[in-house]
């Protein structure tokens, strides 16, 4: 349980760019230390997008329970949150004292793309681990149509993601049943 919670520390502490940033990192981790196979943190992703709460610590929840049951839960959430409250409590008390200097900002530009690039390739990850696609079938061509409906609905409708979960649901059972 040390390992766990300080797997997760360590995760929480230099994962830098959100939760969904955080992923490669937590999946790297998970695979490396036998807690759950690729394909099982594929789906754990997916539940922990659909849960409320920010998605690390849905995920920390969820691979804590596959390596410890309830108290590996408990173990990786506090060892992936106590980190950023930490730091979150120094940086507050600094960076708004130094918000508008020139050379924050400028740090702050080139950090954007890439936390993008954090985000791109866990969704790349996740593709690749999902069986998404699966050559040219029937089962890949509806994956790639509720993608893309998802992705129409939640740019041009705003369409609420919680809503988007349960619709693609419900489209999966259709299909896929």
């Amino acid at each position: 349980m040390l390992e766990l919670f300080w797997t997760f520390f360590k995760i929480g502490f230099m994962s830098f760019g959100g939760g969904y940033a955080m992923l490669p990192v937590i999946e790297h981790a998970a695979l490396k230390e036998g807690w759950m196979t690729a394909q099982q943190y594929t789906e754990a992703i997916a539940v922990a997008g659909m849960a409320p709460g920010p998605v690390a610590m849905n995920i920390a929840v969820y691979v804590g329970y596959t390596a410890d049951g309830w108290i590996g839960s408990l173990i990786a959430s506090l060892g992936i949150v106590l980190p950023s409250a930490i730091i979150m409590f120094l940086v507050a008390t600094i960076f708004y004292r130094v918000y508008d200097n020139h050379w924050v900002q400028a740090a702050l530009s080139g950090m954007k793309p890439a936390v993008i690039a954090l985000i791109a390739y866990a969704a790349y990850t996740m593709t690749i681990h999902s069986g998404f696609i699966t050559g040219l079938s029937i089962s890949t061509f509806a994956s790639i149509a509720i993608f893309v409906a998802a992705m129409i609905a939640m740019i041009r409708f705003r369409l609420h993601p919680l809503a988007m979960i349960l619709v693609s649901g419900i489209v999966g059972i259709v299909i896929y049943a």
